[in-house]
């Protein structure tokens, strides 16, 4: 749409460093294979986009933005290093956390709210 409205270059910046790991602590993506940081290099995605460049973060200038201890962050998505162990890569998908809580309305479609 860029290109379509006249601009000549293209250059893409993304304020996280590249998503490659699941997260099973909220964001909605299942697999590594669903994510395109995983199996491209920027240039790859870039070309992917239409993009003439694309660039990230690093993950230290993102922790160093925020002002936090490392520690204290979640870095999974990033990095594929867990804060609890997780099973089999087999077994793994977006459930996976949400399936260990048993909820009265898990498995079961959410009451209707008849709001005014």
């Amino acid at each position: 749409m860029l290109r379509e409205a006249g601009a000549r270059e293209v250059h893409v910046r993304i304020s996280s460093p590249p998503v490659k790991w699941p997260c099973f602590y909220g964001i909605d993506f299942a697999t590594r294979a669903e994510l395109i940081a995983n199996g491209l290099t920027p240039e790859e995605i870039a070309a992917s986009i239409g993009a003439d460049s694309l660039g990230y973060i690093s993950l230290d200038g993102m922790i160093d933005s925020t002002g936090q201890q490392p520690e204290r962050l979640c870095q999974a998505c990033f990095t594929g290093e867990y804060p609890i162990a997780l099973p089999d890569e087999s077994l793994l998908g977006k459930h996976l956390l949400e399936s260990s809580i048993q909820a009265p309305t898990y498995g079961k479609a959410l009451p209707v709210l008849n709001n005014p």
